[in-house]
C-alpha cells in the first residue's frame, strides 16, 4: 500500500472530532472526576441540550475514550456519570 505523506491530516482531524466531545475530555481532565452531560450544559455559556451533550459522552464512550463510572437516579429518570478510560492515561 502507497504512503502518501502529503495527505492534509492537520485539516482532516478537526472534521472528526466535535467540539462538545474536545470540551468534555478537556472538562474531565480538568475537574479530575466524574461528570454527567447536564453538568458539562451548566458549564457552557452556550444553550445545548442535554440531549446533544449525552450523545456525545457516548460516543466518546463507544470509542473508549470515556467510561461510565456510576449511575443516579433523578427525577424517574438515571444520570449517568462518565470518567476518562484508565486506558487513555500515560
Amino acid at each position: 500500500m502507497p504512503v502518501h505523506e502529503d495527505f492534509a491530516w492537520d485539516k482532516c482531524v478537526p472534521l472528526f472530532m466535535h467540539p462538545i466531545k474536545v470540551a468534555a475530555i478537556e472538562a474531565l481532565l480538568w475537574i479530575d472526576e466524574p461528570i454527567a452531560p447536564k453538568q458539562l450544559v451548566e458549564m457552557f455559556e452556550e444553550d445545548l441540550g442535554v440531549s446533544v451533550v449525552a450523545y456525545h459522552f457516548r460516543s466518546l464512550a463507544d470509542l473508549g475514550l470515556v467510561e461510565q463510572d456510576h449511575q443516579s437516579p433523578v427525577r424517574g429518570a438515571l444520570q449517568t456519570f462518565y470518567r476518562l478510560s484508565r486506558s487513555w492515561h500515560k
